[in-house]
């Protein structure tokens, strides 16, 4: 049987207490519990409402100076503000939505120069409104721990973790790392953690603050078994495969995947959907003249709280009804009357008129400023959504040889019923789909277990397959000939790829992969150890396809016998990478971390 924590487990964090920063795409929050009772989490609230607030909007204002103006619902209404003097607010920058910056791919890499463009088309450097965010949430714990506490709590008595989605690269979670250490958190009191296995380890320790078993995830029961952790948040999917082991820890099977497959992708439908109704002109007023600044942001708060609570039979029906409903700002109306030269009418007589001649007339209503929708039209929009992702639950079930007893649903998409149900029509008979309560927050609490026991996670998988670049005795059965160099001991081949572990291959935080080199050169006053990674299982050279050089460590030679053994390591497992170089004679050991953010570095 799997053992089970409680709440009498001592925590291993090295501070006072452990906070988590859990920042998403649409909403942001903290939560942190002391050492001495690691399982009572705290989780702010942020007073923007009943229905979000444990979240604030990841939404940031800065001043004209670039210096911080404000956060999430209060930037929200202090650039309403704005917008209601005129013109003034254009000198502001207005951020929203702008996490998806780091989920890169092949031609996009995120480094210290990428660019995030303001509302008003400013543009200003992406690590520089990172650190004003990440900042701003230190500060804002720091001031809600003096009302609570007695004796004055400092940063330094804190450990944070900051989540990052699993499918990110290396790139952007060392982004991510610099950024929390300009925001003045010192990198040893920083862990970074991967929202799934966060949101597992919360789903295995829900019983420590639960007992409604009907929406538990219950270790005893799935001791050895294989289970899904699909974190659908606002931007992205991010899902992993893991297993339960004897002793309760959590091992990685597969590496993370998943897409654009978030909640956003909905509110994009949408927006086709008004745009095509009401015409391009009168949505982009709407969107840009700044008089219409706070209807617009009320009303897609309206629709984000309506998506999130929009549920249906099996009829496709609204269980509160047959029709989905919301609210039509009278901006629309006035930017619509404003176009048509027609003033006077009220806004169920322009908004209908608009409707009746649209090719929408068959599944539109409009009754006292309310928009009426068939709900089977709008559960049309979640449609393409679904498809990605169902397919792609689909062909990881597969590969798995179809042997998964549980899906966990979390984050604040999985909490929309319309998700829900088309994952549990799909595993139906396969597999058990469990939504734990608060899915939104199993992000959050999770990463503060994870500071207090980062032991949980015992074995993750390789994305990528690691190695140095060495230069072994000239085989001609196996090297190409252009590889072939002749040096001082004989032929040697350079740039061969000289493997540490493999894609795929199953690792253990603090992992240490090491092997004796020695200097190519008597007269070399280094020796030059460059490390490289690459999509391949098994790449050949370091300059194939799909290779990237990560950087190099230097280990000097002065002073020292040139023929000494070198002991080249890697240290894998955790969400990071670290490489040292040790002297076999003196000890003397070098470290680097390599610039993973520099424009010179690609990574597959």
């Amino acid at each position: 049987m799997a053992e089970s924590l409680t709440q009498e487990e001592a925590s291993k964090s090295p501070k006072l207490l452990v906070a988590a920063i859990d920042f998403g795409t649409v909403y942001s929050g903290y939560a942190y519990s002391f050492k001495y009772e690691w399982t009572k989490v705290k989780i702010n609230n942020w007073g923007g409402g009943e229905n979000l607030s444990y979240k604030t909007p990841s939404v940031l204002l800065l001043n004209p100076d670039q210096s911080f103006n404000s956060f999430g619902y209060q930037a929200e209404r202090k650039y309403a503000e704005l917008a209601e003097n005129g013109s003034e607010c254009k000198k502001y920058f207005y951020f929203q939505r702008f996490k998806m910056i780091l989920r890169t791919s092949l031609e996009k890499r995120v480094h210290r120069k990428t660019q995030c463009v303001a509302d008003n088309g400013l543009q200003m450097d992406a690590i520089k409104i990172f650190t004003h965010c990440i900042n701003h949430m230190k500060e804002h714990l720091l001031k809600a721990l003096e009302y609570i506490q007695k004796d004055k709590i400092t940063v330094d008595d804190i450990y944070f973790v900051l989540t990052v989605p699993a499918i990110w690269d290396d790139t952007a979670k060392m982004f991510m790392r610099e950024a929390a250490v300009k925001a003045g958190i010192k990198s040893n009191q920083l862990s970074i953690a991967l929202e799934p296995e966060a949101a597992s380890i919360y789903c295995q320790l829900t019983h420590l603050e639960s007992t409604d078993k009907s929406r538990m995830f219950q270790p005893e029961n799935e001791l050895g078994a294989k289970y899904m952790v699909l974190d659908l948040g606002g931007g992205t999917a991010d899902i992993t495969i893991h297993q339960l082991k004897q002793d309760g820890t959590i091992a990685e099977l597969v590496p993370a995947s998943g897409g654009s497959w978030g909640g956003t992708c909905i509110d994009k439908a949408f927006n086709e959907f008004l745009t095509n109704l009401f015409g391009e002109s009168v949505i982009n007023m709407f969107y840009t003249d700044s008089e219409y600044v706070e209807d617009c942001l009320d009303f897609w708060k309206d629709f984000e709280f309506k998506k999130r609570a929009f549920e249906v039979n099996t009829k496709n029906e609204i269980v509160t009804g047959p029709k989905f409903a919301i609210r039509i700002p009278v901006a629309i109306k006035e930017i619509e009357e404003k176009q048509s030269n027609s003033k006077g009418k009220s806004i169920d007589f322009v908004i209908n008129s608009v409707i009746a001649r649209s090719s929408y007339r068959n599944v539109l209503t409009f009754e006292n400023g309310i928009l009426l929708m068939e709900a089977s039209f709008f559960v049309q929009m979640f449609v393409p959504t679904i498809d990605l992702l169902v397919n792609h639950l689909k062909q990881l079930y597969k590969d798995i040889g179809g042997d998964l007893k549980v899906i966990l649903m979390v984050g604040g998409f999985s909490e929309c019923s319309v998700i829900q149900d088309a994952i549990k029509k799909e595993f139906e008979g396969k597999c058990r789909v469990v939504v734990p309560n608060q899915a939104g927050l199993a992000v959050v609490k999770g990463a503060v277990y994870f500071g207090h026991q980062p032991h949980l996670i015992s074995e993750r998988v390789s994305r990528y397959t690691y190695g140095i670049q060495s230069w072994p005795a000239f085989n001609e059965t196996k090297h190409v000939k252009s590889k072939r160099i002749v040096m001082d001991d004989g032929p040697r081949c350079k740039d061969v790829f000289f493997k540490f572990v493999t894609k795929g291959e199953k690792i253990k935080p603090g992992d240490k992969k090491s092997y004796i080199f020695k200097s190519l050169r008597p007269n070399a006053k280094t020796l030059d150890c460059g490390v490289f990674i690459s999509n391949e299982k098994d790449p050949k050279y370091v300059d194939d396809k799909g290779c990237t050089k990560l950087g190099t460590l230097n280990i000097p030679l002065d002073g020292v016998d040139r023929n000494v053994d070198i002991e080249e390591s890697l240290i894998f497992g955790d969400t990071e990478l670290h490489v040292t170089a040790c002297n076999c004679t003196n000890k003397i050991e070098y470290k680097v971390t390599f610039d993973l953010l520099s424009e010179d570095i690609n990574l597959p």
